[in-house]
């Protein structure tokens, strides 16, 4: 199949919501792994959600854990190792952690956006970060969200048009006094399993709330398909998924190109 042309992050230029796969198609293939973001693309995701790790001698690695103990049973924190260590580290029968250079290399072939989870964050692994998607042509195309409010506020310092989001776990936040207080142009609530039925905390006068004050909508990663069916019927611009396919039977349509 041909690599498809990259996907607007503007759904009123796309015409309909963003598919994000959650650390690549992970319900299929090892998270953050280079099967798990062919296998998003074969699934006509848009974008993968990546972790964003920083190891000791302050290379930007994907990963979700700040250690390798879940994945690898290796009981060390990569923020203690150096790129070379994880590799030695790492059985060779498996995948290696990627790099952030690898990973947008990746996606440059795919036709995959990027959306960033920044686990941490230093001044080193910035400049790398930043100057990997210049020299890639990948800023229009990414989306760089965190917990850390401040971390995004650094992001917009040295590159205000691109795009940040805001992510949060209480249902108590004020989303557009929070997005503003950092200039993000998206907020991400992570209310997965605040709720058994999760899109109904974006009521009506939430949801006017963020599009008064000009704001996009990511969500948090969903696999149910009641819920990824709701979601997209309030018009929310991307949902993340661990099952990008499922994401993509339920929002296309049968003259959408593929």
């Amino acid at each position: 199949m041909m690599p498809r042309h990259f996907t607007s992050l503007d759904r009123s230029v796309s015409g309909r919501v963003l598919r994000i796969a959650h650390r690549g198609a992970s319900a299929y293939a090892r998270e953050n792994a280079p099967a798990a973001l062919r296998a998003a693309a074969d699934m006509h995701a848009d974008m993968v959600e990546i972790d964003i790790r920083i190891t000791a001698d302050d290379r930007p690695v994907v990963a979700h854990d700040a250690t390798l103990k879940r994945l690898f049973n290796i009981p060390a924190a990569i923020s203690d190792l150096t790129l070379r260590d994880i590799g030695s580290a790492i059985p060779s029968n498996l995948d290696p952690i990627m790099t952030f250079e690898e990973v947008a290399l990746s996606c440059v072939a795919l036709r995959l956006g990027l959306y960033l989870d920044i686990k941490a964050w230093n001044d080193a692994a910035a400049r790398i970060i930043l100057r990997t998607l210049d020299s890639f042509e990948l800023t229009d195309y990414t989306i760089i969200g965190s917990f850390r409010p401040d971390w995004l506020a650094e992001v917009k310092s040295h590159r205000p048009r691109l795009r940040t989001s805001v992510l949060f776990g209480s249902l108590h936040v004020d989303p557009v006094a929070l997005a503003q207080s950092v200039k993000a142009d998206y907020v991400h609530p992570c209310w997965e399993n605040a709720a058994p039925e999760p899109h109904l905390l974006l009521t009506e006068a939430w949801m006017n709330h963020v599009r008064g004050a000009k704001l996009g909508i990511v969500t948090w990663h969903e696999e149910r398909p009641a819920e990824i069916t709701a979601l997209n019927n309030l018009g929310v611009d991307g949902i993340c998924t661990d099952t990008p396919d499922i994401l993509y039977n339920l929002t296309s349509n049968r003259t959408e190109a593929v």
